[in-house]
């Protein structure tokens, strides 16, 4: 039982990556909520930062493919913004909550991913693309135009990690209680063997 448990812990983990870009490659995604950077606290939590390579590469390789095969655009700058912060965000998982994860962190941590996010790669959008005037009305611009994208991403971001690891604490509340049982249950049977053998002496 322990090693299947262990098992699951450690695939877990990969399995939510795996989701996540299924889901926006298969174009699961119409309104942003996609909780990439949910995932990716979970997994940095979860697993240690030599496995880290993994779950990047795999979503840099998502990105690239939807860019240039879907969109039809050349990787740009912002590009590496993005790429950049998704291991900020797991930098960001593994120092703060590999070993404390109550709901208040966790949710602090999905925010600061969020809005820090938001405000960095829509600047790389203003900066790079000509879609806006480089002047501070058209960043205004661009940060408006964004918000209604943001708006789902926060949410989802929050709920799903908010989700994930709460059902991770659960489930440790389970095993443990678990533990308990079974300690008490051996205990009950030493008291039980304990009191037959000092009878028959």
């Amino acid at each position: 039982m322990a090693n299947t448990e262990s098992r699951l812990s450690m695939a877990i983990p990969y399995l939510l990556i795996l989701g996540v870009i299924v889901m926006r490659v298969a174009l699961i995604n119409p309104y942003n909520i996609a909780p990439v950077f949910a995932c990716l606290l979970f997994f940095a939590a979860m697993r240690p930062a030599r496995e880290f390579v993994l779950p990047l590469g795999a979503l840099v390789g998502a990105d690239i493919f939807i860019t240039t095969h879907r969109y039809g655009y050349a990787i740009n700058n912002d590009a590496a913004v993005t790429w950049t912060w998704y291991l900020i965000v797991m930098l960001l998982g593994a120092n703060l909550l590999g070993n404390s994860r109550s709901w208040r962190r966790v949710a602090g941590c999905s925010l600061l991913a969020s809005f820090s996010f938001f405000l960095v790669s829509n600047w790389a959008v203003w900066a790079v693309w000509q879609m806006y005037p480089r002047t501070l009305a058209g960043l205004e611009t661009c940060y408006i135009a964004a918000l209604p994208f943001f708006r789902n991403s926060l949410t989802s971001e929050l709920c799903f990690s908010l989700l994930f690891f709460g059902l991770l604490s659960g489930a440790g509340v389970y095993r443990s209680s678990r533990r308990l049982s079974e300690i008490a249950r051996l205990a009950a049977n030493a008291g039980n063997y304990v009191g037959v053998n000092h009878g028959s002496v």
